[in-house]
């Protein structure tokens, strides 16, 4: 999956400073405010309000999380579960995309990403599911044929290239642990499901950084992956260059978000909120 996609990237030229490497993380401009705070990657991509209201709430109140951030939860699941399901039936000895899509259940995956978050599974999850798994189908018969491989691990490997919810460590560069949503070679994947924003770049710079801090080796390229599930499934990559522009905008978004936190202080309510933060009621009111 996405091969077209990381031939693209491999094509983008990625200047970046040794300056601005995660493996410098005890160094500036790269090492975090000594504030004693850590924030998520979340925080930095995902912002809802433009004062960061959302970011001084997140600690004070508990907000359920609106019927958008659900479904892109349930949706991410359903990516996560699809891929892993796929591989476990190859390793299990598959070899044809024809018997893969035989034993491959949609609706199963469905429930069970459907479990992971709270919510009830849906035909949408399902061709989204089955959507994933003609895709791997297809890679596992070009694999298969180019290859010749025999070995089911191996075999799997080849099909489903990519490790979904990849942990890594944070604390380096001063964030949470992070789960980036899946590594495929040295390039980072962030899966999205709703409208696309510049700021969906960010957590591609905090992935590489994370790595680069962890392991000490390069990561120059990512995948913003729109997900959308209507009457069809489209799932859209987009290659981002991972380089000194966007890792400096990384870390002063990360700088100033830190500083926010540390210093305790509400930063007032924005005027032009969208209804879908969950933190809208505590703002405006659950009338309003």
């Amino acid at each position: 999956m996405f091969w077209n996609e990381v031939r693209r990237l491999r094509a983008l030229k990625v200047d970046v400073p040794e300056d601005l490497r995660g493996w410098r993380w005890d160094s500036p401009p790269v090492a975090p405010p000594p504030l004693g705070v850590r924030i998520s990657a979340s925080d930095i991509a995902n912002r809802y309000c433009p004062t960061g209201r959302d970011l001084y709430l997140k600690r004070r109140v508990r907000a359920e999380p609106s019927p958008a951030m659900l479904r892109g939860r349930y949706l991410h699941a359903v990516f996560k579960h699809s891929l892993n399901a796929a591989a476990s039936i190859i390793e299990g000895g598959v070899q044809e995309g024809w018997e893969l899509l035989q034993r491959f259940s949609p609706e199963d995956v469905a429930g069970r990403a459907a479990v992971e978050v709270g919510t009830t599974a849906d035909e949408q999850g399902a061709k989204l599911a089955r959507s994933i798994a003609v895709r791997v189908a297809a890679e596992l018969e070009g694999a298969a044929s180019r290859l010749g491989i025999a070995d089911p691990r191996s075999l799997a490997a080849h099909a489903v290239p990519l490790v979904a919810e990849y942990a890594v460590d944070g604390g380096y560069i001063g964030l949470t642990q992070l789960k980036i949503d899946a590594l495929l070679l040295d390039i980072v994947l962030e899966v999205k499901t709703g409208r696309p924003i510049d700021e969906h770049r960010l957590a591609l710079a905090a992935y590489a950084m994370a790595l680069e801090a962890e392991y000490e080796i390069p990561v120059d390229h990512g995948l913003l992956v729109y997900i959308s599930v209507n009457s069809r499934v489209s799932i859209r990559a987009v290659p981002v260059a991972i380089g000194a522009s966007l890792r400096r905008w990384f870390l002063e978004a990360r700088d100033e978000l830190m500083e926010l936190v540390a210093s305790g202080r509400d930063p007032g309510t924005a005027g032009n909120c969208e209804r879908t933060c969950p933190f809208y009621p505590h703002c405006h009111g659950a009338g309003n």
